[in-house]
């Protein structure tokens, strides 16, 4: 007899292990599944914020991210460029992809504009506006911080409140 071979009993444990396991594990595996694409779309909106704060400081010339909320458009361009030159980078402009859209964005004033065109200062002494950007998909929120004196853009998953 070949004592090598498993036993039924001991595979049918092994499946029942398995399953429990599985069905653990199978709710956190969903919610990240699901998460991925507005993280994505996160992680590139973050490095277009901080290369724009790090393209002011080495120039040592104010540079505006100018938000269209509407459209989920972004883009950047020197403060003193003349409008022909705004208008030229915003034909530049990275959009948002479908199913992620701008919620709110508060400012240094406090207050939250949900449409229009927004701006954030980054000063060529490296020094930005303070800004909370918060985006949404389905049900997932994402709270993008930037804050004056942090190069850093600090990212929150947080329910945001919405009004629609």
């Amino acid at each position: 007899m070949n004592n090598r071979a498993f036993t039924l009993i001991e595979l049918i444990v092994v499946m029942m292990l398995t399953s429990a396991l599985l069905l653990i594990a199978l709710p956190s595996l969903k919610d990240t599944i699901s998460a991925y694409p507005i993280r994505v779309e996160v992680r590139k909106l973050v490095e277009r914020i901080e290369e724009a704060r790090s393209k002011a400081t080495r120039e040592q010339i104010d540079h505006m991210l100018h938000i269209d909320i509407d459209k989920g458009r972004f883009w950047t361009c020197r403060k003193s460029d003349p409008a022909e030159l705004q208008q030229q980078s915003s034909n530049k402009a990275w959009t948002l992809p479908d199913g992620i859209r701008i919620s709110g964005i508060i400012t240094g004033n406090g207050k939250v504009q949900k449409s229009g065109e927004a701006q954030i200062l980054f000063s060529g002494q490296n020094y930005a506006q303070p800004t909370i950007i918060h985006l949404l998909r389905d049900k997932l929120s994402v709270s993008l911080t930037i804050s004056p004196l942090m190069n850093d853009v600090e990212i929150r998953d947080e329910p945001v409140e919405d009004s629609e």
